[in-house]
């Protein structure tokens, strides 16, 4: 079964199109995730493009549906300097 996002929002098209723009890799990439598969990519072919595991990019997918925007937003990591 293939596994596609849901509609997205006017609202979240709007952050997804600030994130591709941004210099965060991690937004860039997630936003990247979620715009072809609403385009109707495959996780797949969306992994072999963006140079990923196919499993992280079905997790982005399934996370955007259940949480939206929130749910891909970076988190502050513990640790560091």
């Amino acid at each position: 079964m293939t596994l596609y996002v849901r509609k997205i929002t006017l609202d979240e098209s709007d952050v997804l199109d600030r994130w591709q723009r941004a210099d965060n890799v991690v937004c860039y990439r997630r936003a990247r995730i979620v715009r072809l598969s609403a385009g109707g990519w495959k996780a797949t072919d969306i992994a072999e493009v963006l140079g990923l595991h196919p499993e992280i990019v079905r997790q982005t997918i399934q996370d955007f549906n259940k949480g939206g925007i929130p749910a891909l937003t970076p988190r502050p990591r513990s640790g560091g300097r």
